[in-house]
């Protein structure tokens, strides 16, 4: 996957429900008259480097230490692989560039923080789905959380999600909208993640 570009074609527009909400949708017709957007190479997965294997009991055992209640952890996947802490951090860059290209922005209740975090955690797995990895998936999930103190640019006050990444140095959180990342016992809303996703 080294120097290869990722390309993708990607429209959505907005449309009128019956209820009079405001909607996303695939509009296939306009997807096809989109030109192609060639994204920035991303970083290389080197399926063959040694992961460390988290279960998600591990998973649970980190959050207990560092909070006064755990979330619930939700998973579909029972083990996952924690890549090198510079490996994700490099990562991160390249989704912050990638913002740019694909016109990613903040759109309250079209595309918000939960569009933001679920699209950092897609990208990372086709990473290493593309790149050959077969032990397992990386260790990178999103929360929601309660907002007790601003954050990242985000203000205290309401709901918001970010991502959360096991790596060779342990859990970290990122706010995915610009790119902050810190570590799980420095990040100031750990005590009110609510729910965690992997």
């Amino acid at each position: 996957m080294t120097g290869a570009a990722f390309v993708l074609a990607a429209t959505m527009v907005s449309a009128e429900g019956n209820s009079g909400v405001g909607r996303i949708k695939p509009d296939f017709a306009a997807l096809a008259r989109e030109a192609l957007i060639t994204l920035p190479p991303p970083p290389p997965w080197d399926p063959a480097h040694t992961a460390t294997v988290w279960t998600i009991d591990d998973l649970a055992a980190e959050f207990a230490k560092v909070t006064d209640t755990p979330p619930h952890v939700n998973f579909l996947r029972s083990k996952l692989l924690r890549p090198e802490h510079a490996q994700l951090v490099e990562f991160k860059g390249w989704f912050h560039k990638a913002e740019r290209p694909l016109k990613i922005r903040f759109v309250d209740q079209l595309w918000d923080c939960d569009n933001y975090a679920g699209c950092f955690v897609a990208f990372a797995d086709l990473l290493a789905l593309k790149a050959g990895e077969t032990r397992g998936s990386i260790c990178i999930g999103w929360a929601t959380v309660f907002y007790r103190f601003g954050f990242a640019g985000v203000p205290a006050g309401g709901g918001h999600a970010v991502v959360i990444v096991g790596t060779s140095k342990g859990l970290f959180i990122i706010e995915p909208q610009d790119g902050t990342m810190v570590a799980l016992r420095d990040y100031p809303n750990r005590h009110t993640i609510e729910e965690v996703y992997f």
